[in-house]
């Protein structure tokens, strides 16, 4: 039952929409899995990990990803470890290690000061217990 609060929480605080009907270009394009969200995605391109939150500080995540501007993907994953609950917000898709390093020097201030450092998507693929948000 608190998965399914934490996901609405998710959810809301990203400004997406849990019924079709309501969806718009800034709402979330939807809950899917590991394997769904990122299974396409070649394993050696890159994304940049901006963010990652405890449950307890899952309101910051719209307020990191209002300050992420452009039409790269969005992916807010949620998973439970051993330390409870995290949200771990990923950008973009990347063909070099370089490209998303640019990427990163001209993020906000406010997105920077948290540390956003580069993953491969063979790292992203790898990690089966999450679920996955897709913003944009």
């Amino acid at each position: 039952m608190q998965k399914i609060f934490a996901v609405l929480a998710v959810l809301l605080l990203a400004g997406c929409s849990t019924t079709e009907n309501t969806h718009t270009d800034s709402q979330c394009i939807g809950q899917m899995t590991t394997e769904e969200a990122y299974g396409h995605l070649n394993p050696e391109r890159f994304t940049i990990q901006v963010l990652a939150l405890t449950e307890e500080r899952q309101a910051d995540v719209r307020n990191y990803i209002n300050h992420i501007q452009g039409q790269q993907p969005i992916w807010v994953n949620w998973k439970k470890s051993s330390s409870g609950r995290w949200y771990a917000v990923i950008y973009g898709d990347f063909a070099t290690k370089d490209e998303a390093k640019a990427v990163i020097d001209r993020l906000p201030e406010a997105v920077r000061q948290q540390g956003p450092f580069i993953r491969s998507f063979a790292e992203v693929q790898s990690d089966k217990q999450t679920d996955v948000f897709r913003l944009r």
